[in-house]
């Protein structure tokens, strides 16, 4: 039996990218996995995709902005037994250029997907998750390592992220739940795609920009850095942010 064999895991964001690449690897280790998001055809593909590769994937329509549909998920996941991880990975850029070109209702938008929506999933997950259990928050390098003043809420936001992690992880050590966060560089993700028009030599220029390595970093190799954590084969404690670069290049945040 393999060391994933029987464990239940939720992922946000699961439709596309990074959560996707998520999903995919843990139903392969034998995790059975609920994949959540916005977007039901997406939603009902990848899950088809875990269960034909030998998993088992289920879809539960999801918008972590909302809060009641966060604690919905969280008890259906754990309506069979308790959660052993939870991954979230809903994500939007918000609004991207000069200040005079946001709106309040793009600011509440990029704030309550990609923070509210993590606090959200660590409050309602930790009542369900099994002691020894994680939860993995997806973050960026974008408020982290790097200011990008293109992307001013974005980085508000994911640098709110980390903090919650870090302010998170005591608290819930006293249950046996760890917190990681990761904060991956230029993701080859749609989010990208939107940012750079999509064009091969465009996304590689625009990782060029900014990766230590130059280059895009792929979602299975975030994927793998997050098998890692829960693996232990990632000497982390919980609280801990990490940067994920291609390779996959993994460096602690400071």
């Amino acid at each position: 039996m393999g060391r994933f064999d029987g464990r239940t895991a939720v992922v946000t964001g699961g439709t596309s990218g990074i959560g996707r690449a998520i999903a995919i690897l843990l139903g392969e280790q034998g995790v059975r996995v609920y994949i959540a998001g916005r977007d039901e055809e997406r939603g009902t593909s990848v899950a088809h995709e875990v269960t034909s590769r030998g998993g088992d994937g289920r879809f539960v329509r999801t918008d972590v902005a909302d809060d009641a549909q966060v604690a919905s998920l969280a008890a259906t996941a754990a309506a069979d037994g308790p959660i052993d991880y939870w991954f979230s990975n809903a994500g939007v850029e918000g609004p991207i250029g000069p200040m005079e070109t946001w709106d309040d209702v793009a600011l509440r938008s990029v704030l309550d997907v990609n923070l509210k929506g993590v606090l959200s999933g660590l409050r309602h997950a930790s009542r369900h998750l099994a002691q020894g259990g994680a939860i993995v928050n997806t973050a960026s390098f974008v408020g982290t390592a790097l200011p990008v003043p293109i992307a001013v809420p974005y980085a508000a936001a994911k640098a709110g992220v980390v903090a919650a992690g870090r302010s998170a992880a005591p608290l819930l050590a006293e249950v046996g739940i760890a917190v990681y966060t990761l904060c991956p560089w230029v993701i080859d993700t749609p989010m990208v795609d939107r940012l750079t028009g999509g064009a091969p030599d465009d996304k590689a220029g625009f990782a060029a920009g900014f990766a230590p390595s130059g280059r895009l970093t792929s979602v299975e190799e975030v994927a793998s850095v997050a098998l890692d954590l829960l693996d232990g084969r990632l000497s982390a404690r919980s609280g801990d942010a990490y940067l994920v670069d291609a390779g996959p290049a993994v460096t602690l945040v400071e």
